[in-house]
């Protein structure tokens, strides 16, 4: 018989007080002043190699010189002092034994297995190393011989004897037969053949693109279409298309949500613990038919917590020795049946592994959103959640909260604009003004430089925009130029403008305190256009399509200017590297950003007019 105590039981707590422990004096394991910071590190200075990984070399290569090859140098100086040489020696032996083309990008669209899908005007780039002064790229289909695009190398940079080019080819894919087929891109030195790539391609007619990504055609500065005037040159063409003006996105859906399938068929516990989610979801879209699709077994509870429209089941089996739940092939059949032919607006899987998602693909959606979104390219939204135990290092957030994580981002991505933090008054804000010869909203804010020039609008087209804009408005134009612009030609032009202040170089709470009061801001896709954003200010910006005008387009009011071209997203800095000569943000027209920005101005007055 075992004896009852009679003690009171104690409080449930650690037998360990922790209670002196403060953030003063908590070190903890990972507390290190010496701590190595190689994301800091400047990795020119620190790997004697770094020139050399623009070559088009082999990955295994590349990894060799940039992690053991410094590695030695660092701990061995003198044996890696003479190995360094021997390495040169090999890297050179293999670039310039003949010309190496590596591809950069060829369209932006692909199937499944990863092929190339074309469609509309493309881009076709390479980067290529050679000895020879390379003047022409020419493209061609497989058994033709006429060229549908031609395009000139640049020279990216030199390392020796050793020449770097970059090849930006625009392709209007209409000139291509629809299907699969082999795109050859052959490189010459004047008449000498120098090099060829060839890449598997499949070619759709535009038509169908336009109807299976209706959002992505409209919204994406990446999709071009083909030219209807076939005597047309496809760079004209291009460049004959009207600039983009975009609003900041407010969301990322376009068009309302009105059907929704999410997926959890995990077992009893996943799902209870993802009630919640599915709960909040069903708060989100109040006017979307929502399904479920879970486990047979599990149905029962989620027509009984009414988080559904519709419930739909699959049957999964166990084996025990892998430990893993699988889908024989009845009820992998059922299942394709079952979703066959469904259409929703919004599919989402609330499972944080990584066994479910591809089920998402079973029937159309315009967009999917889970977990895992870097190794499931067809996901649109997604986000990893980790968290740690200070001890065993396993995860600590509870399962309920983790999924309840990716609704609460999704809910964030519907409401993207973010809250105005304006600038506090301060007694100096009235003496900068007036020392700039200004009065609050009053004068307009031009600033024309960016960090990487390749970002840059032409400082021409900034002063001819300034002259015609005061010339239209009367409005004082403050204008900053940054100084490796600032010639004194320049300083001439900018005294001949009426209206418009060349502003000397001042600290940052001046600059500051004159974007918070300005009408307005014109530039280029650089810091100044986020700060007056965040201070409310209403910005035109001039956007190279580099990256997306959804990601880095000013976060509030405003107008985004971009181009639709093919090699959009490139990401690039180095303005070489384009092989268009960042022709996407200098052609822009001085007449556009100037109707834009007084359009702007008078939908500011329109909002502060009494009603």
């Amino acid at each position: 018989m075992v004896k009852q105590s009679t003690r009171s039981l104690e409080p449930s707590c650690s037998t360990l007080d922790t209670r002196t422990c403060s953030a003063a004096s908590y070190q903890g394991l990972d507390t290190d002043p010496d701590a190595p910071l190689p994301s800091l590190r400047d990795n020119a200075a620190d790997s004697p190699f770094s020139d050399l990984m623009t070559l088009p070399l082999p990955r295994n290569v590349k990894w060799f010189l940039t992690r053991p090859a410094p590695a030695i140098s660092r701990k061995f100086p003198r044996i890696g002092k003479r190995l360094s040489g021997l390495y040169y020696a090999f890297v050179f032996l293999f670039a310039v034994s003949r010309t190496r083309i590596a591809l950069v990008q060829i369209g932006n669209l692909r199937t499944p297995t990863g092929l190339p899908v074309l469609s509309g005007v493309i881009a076709f780039r390479v980067l290529i190393s050679s000895r020879h002064d390379l003047t022409r790229a020419s493209i061609n289909p497989d058994g033709a011989t006429a060229d549908i695009a031609v395009a000139t190398p640049v020279l990216v940079r030199k390392i020796g004897a050793l020449k770097i080019w970059g090849v930006n080819a625009w392709v209007d894919t209409a000139q291509l037969p629809v299907g699969r087929q082999r795109l050859h891109m052959n490189i010459y030195a004047g008449t000498r053949h120098a090099g060829h790539i060839r890449r598997w391609v499949t070619v759709r007619p535009q038509e169908e693109i336009t109807a299976s990504l209706p959002d992505g055609v409209r919204h994406s500065d990446a999709f071009v279409p083909s030219a209807s005037d076939d005597k047309m040159g496809t760079i004209d063409h291009v460049l004959s298309l009207p600039t983009e003006r975009h609003r900041p996105q407010e969301q990322i859906f376009s068009g309302s949500i009105r059907s929704i399938l999410i997926l959890r068929t995990d077992q009893l516990g996943d799902v209870s613990a993802s009630l919640p989610a599915m709960a909040r979801l069903r708060a989100l879209f109040p006017e979307a038919r929502i399904t479920v699709l879970s486990q047979t077994a599990i149905v029962p509870i989620l027509i009984a917590s009414g988080v559904a429209d519709e419930y739909l089941s699959l049957s999964l089996s166990y084996n025990g020795r892998t430990e893993r739940r699988f889908l024989t092939a009845e009820a992998e059949h059922a299942l394709r049946q079952t979703l066959r032919g469904r259409e929703f607006d919004l599919a989402i899987d609330l499972s944080p592994g990584a066994e479910s998602q591809p089920l998402m693909r079973l029937c159309a959606a315009r967009y999917r959103v889970s977990f895992k979104p870097g190794q499931f390219p067809f996901i649109d939204f997604g986000i990893e959640v980790t968290s740690r135990d200070k001890v065993n290092r396993k995860a600590v957030v509870n399962h309920a909260a983790h999924v309840s994580m990716l609704v609460s981002a999704l809910e964030g991505a519907l409401h993207m604009g973010q809250t105005v933090v304006p600038r506090r008054q301060s007694s100096s804000d009235d003496s900068i003004l007036s020392d700039h010869g200004v009065a609050k909203k009053g004068y307009i804010v031009v600033h024309s430089g960016a960090r990487h020039p390749i970002n840059r609008w032409p400082l021409p087209n900034f002063l001819a925009f300034c002259a015609d804009f005061h010339a239209a408005t009367h409005i004082p134009v403050l204008l900053f130029i940054d100084k490796d612009d600032l010639t004194d030609s320049i300083k001439a032009q900018c005294k001949s403008l009426a209206g418009v202040r060349l502003m000397p170089s001042i600290d940052m709470n001046a600059f500051d305190t004159l974007l918070s009061h300005t009408l307005l801001l014109v530039a280029n896709d650089t810091g100044p256009k986020h700060l007056a954003a965040t201070r409310g200010v209403s910005v035109v910006s001039i956007a190279i399509p580099r990256v997306n005008w959804q990601e880095w387009g000013q976060n509030r009011g405003g107008v985004i200017l971009s181009r639709r071209v093919p090699c959009a997203g490139c990401g690039l800095n180095d303005r070489l590297s384009c092989g268009m000569d960042a022709i996407c943000v200098t052609s822009i027209p001085v007449a556009t950003v100037l109707d834009t920005t007084l359009e702007e101005i008078a939908r500011q007055n329109e909002k502060t007019q009494p009603a």
